[in-house]
C-alpha cells in the first residue's frame, strides 16, 4: 500500500481535476476515428485506447460473437468491437450526445442502451461472449453486486479495468470514500487494492482471474467463466460425485434472490488434493470452491456459491481435479421444485425386485446414529439395491412406519445408494426404526436411530 492513502494524495487529486477540466473543454472522452480517415480528438488519444485494448487477450476477429461494453462513454471500444465483427451492445448510466453523433458519422449498428449496472440481467440483454468492464468498478456503491451482474451475463470472458490503490504488493483491502475523497469526485466510492479486485472477481463467480497489468494506479484483469480444458491424458482418476445440495436445507433445491451455497460431496483418490486443484462446474461454467474438507479416507466436501445467471430449471453439477477427467453429473433445481416434497410418488406394488439392504444409518451432521433434535440434522441412509436406475420419487423412507419426504437420492456406485430425509417434528426421545423400499421392492429390514434430547 502506498505510504499515503490515495484519497489524500494531492498529486492524484490534481491529476483527476486536470482531466475533468480538459474533458469540459474537449467534450469528447474518447478520440474517434471516422470513415474518411479523420479523427475527432478526445481527451484520450487513439494510441492510448489501442494500447489499453492490446493489454487484454481480446480476439482480433469477433465475427459471430456478442460483446457488451459497460460504461461505453463516447464509444471507441464499442465501435472497435464492431469493427472486429462483433454484435455489440453499449450501455452507460447517462446518454452521451457524442456517442450518438459518432454512431451516426460511422454508420454504426451498435445497440446503445441507457442502463445502470444493477439493471444488467440476462433476461433484459441476453448473454455475451465477451464483456468490457473498463473504469466502472470503483464508481459503484455495491462493487461485488456489480461484478455479480457482469458475471451473470458473461458466457465466456469479461475484461475488467479499475482504479487501484497500490502497485500489487498490498493485501486484499478496499478503501471507502464517503464523499469526494478520491480525486474530488463524488461518484468514486471505493479504492480496491490489486489483490482485492482479483478476489472480488473470483467471489463474483468467475472461475479464473488473471492479472494483465498494473500501472499508474490502474489494473486490468481477464476473468473467465470456464476452467482450463480437462487434460487429454489424465494422470488421476475422475472423482465420484455423490451429491450437490443446499447447505441450509440439505436438499437439491435452490431459490433465486437468496444467498445460497452448494455443498458438494465426492470421492477422490487424488493425492494431496487442495482447494485450488478442484474444478467444479455447473452446466459447463466453472464455479470456484470456497472451502475443501477431507471428511474421511478419500471422502471430500467442497462448498461454493450458486453461480450467477442460472435460469429457472434443472442444472448439472460435475467436478474434476486439475489432473483428472470429469466426474458423473448430479442435478440440482433452481427456481422450481424438482419433484413433490410431500408423500412419495413411489406406488405400493407387488415386489418385483429384492428388498434393499441398509448398511449404514447416520446423522448427516455427526456421522453417528444418535440425533439430538437440532434444526440442521438429517438422516443419511445408505443402502444396497439391485436396481440400477432409481430416482427420488421412486424411493420411500419410513420412520416407525410413517413415510418421510425424501430430500435427495444419490448413486454411490457399485449398487450402493444414499437417501436423505428429515426427522419428523414431534418425534419422541428413544430408539426408532428406519427402513426403505423402492417402487419395485418391499421394505428393507429396519435400521435403528436414537433420539436423545439430553
Amino acid at each position: 500500500m502506498p505510504a499515503e492513502r490515495a484519497a489524500g494524495d494531492a498529486t492524484f487529486h490534481d491529476l483527476v481535476q486536470q482531466q475533468v477540466a480538459l474533458l469540459s473543454t474537449k467534450g469528447w472522452y474518447h478520440s474517434i476515428e471516422l470513415p474518411d480517415g479523420g479523427v475527432i480528438q478526445g481527451m484520450i488519444g487513439i494510441d492510448a485506447l489501442q494500447a489499453r485494448l492490446a493489454a487484454f487477450p481480446i480476439p482480433a476477429d469477433l465475427t459471430g460473437k456478442r460483446v457488451l461494453d459497460v460504461g461505453a462513454w463516447t464509444g471507441w471500444c464499442s465501435f472497435e468491437m464492431e469493427r472486429r465483427g462483433a454484435e455489440v451492445v453499449a450501455v452507460d448510466c447517462i446518454e452521451f450526445a457524442e456517442f450518438r453523433e459518432a454512431h451516426r458519422l460511422i454508420g454504426s449498428r451498435v445497440d446503445y442502451r441507457i442502463l445502470d449496472v444493477e439493471e444488467l440481467t440476462p433476461e433484459r440483454l441476453g448473454l455475451f461472449d465477451y464483456v468490457l468492464f473498463f473504469g466502472v468498478l470503483y464508481h459503484l456503491r455495491n462493487p461485488l453486486l456489480g461484478l455479480e451482474k457482469i458475471c451473470a451475463i458473461t458466457k465466456d470472458t469479461a475484461f475488467v479495468e479499475s482504479f487501484v490503490t497500490d502497485n500489487g504488493s498490498a493485501p486484499c483491502v478496499m478503501e471507502f470514500y464517503e464523499t469526494d475523497e478520491l480525486g474530488g469526485q463524488i461518484d468514486n466510492w471505493f479504492g480496491p487494492s490489486v489483490a482485492c479486485v482479483a478476489a472480488l472477481c473470483r467471489s463474483a463467480g468467475f472461475a479464473r482471474v488473471n492479472r494483465e497489468y498494473v500501472a499508474e494506479r490502474r489494473a486490468g484483469f481477464t476473468c473467465r467463466r470456464k476452467w482450463e480444458p480437462a487434460p487429454a491424458n489424465p494422470t488421476e482418476p475422475a472423482p465420484l460425485l455423490y451429491s450437490a445440495v443446499n447447505n441450509r436445507t440439505h436438499d437439491i433445491e435452490f431459490h433465486p434472490g437468496k444467498d445460497e451455497y452448494i455443498c458438494v460431496y465426492f470421492r477422490s483418490e487424488a493425492p494431496e488434493l487442495t482447494r485450488d486443484r478442484v474444478r467444479i462446474e455447473i452446466d459447463g461454467l466453472g464455479a470456484p470452491s470456497l472451502v475443501l474438507v477431507n471428511l474421511r479416507a478419500y471422502e471430500w466436501q467442497a462448498n461454493l456459491r450458486v453461480a450467477p445467471g442460472l435460469a429457472a430449471g434443472t442444472h448439472r453439477v460435475r467436478l474434476r481435479t486439475a489432473s483428472s477427467g470429469y466426474s458423473n453429473a448430479f442435478e440440482i433445481s433452481y427456481g422450481t421444485s424438482a419433484s413433490p416434497r410431500g408423500a412419495s410418488a413411489a406406488a405400493s406394488v407387488s415386489p418385483q425386485q429384492p428388498a434393499p439392504v441398509v448398511y449404514e444409518l447416520s446423522n448427516g451432521m455427526t456421522r453417528t446414529n444418535v440425533f439430538h433434535g437440532h434444526r440442521n440434522e438429517y438422516i443419511c441412509c445408505r443402502f444396497r439395491a439391485t436396481e440400477t436406475a432409481l430416482d427420488r420419487a421412486g424411493v420411500v423412507l419410513q420412520i416407525d412406519e410413517a413415510e418421510q419426504p425424501v430430500m435427495f437420492l444419490t448413486d454411490l456406485g457399485g449398487g450402493c445408494w444414499q437417501v436423505n430425509a428429515r426427522l419428523p417434528l414431534g418425534l419422541t426421545p428413544g430408539a426408532h426404526c428406519v427402513r426403505v423400499r423402492t417402487a419395485a421392492s418391499s421394505f428393507s429390514d429396519s435400521a435403528r436411530l436414537e433420539l436423545s434430547l439430553a
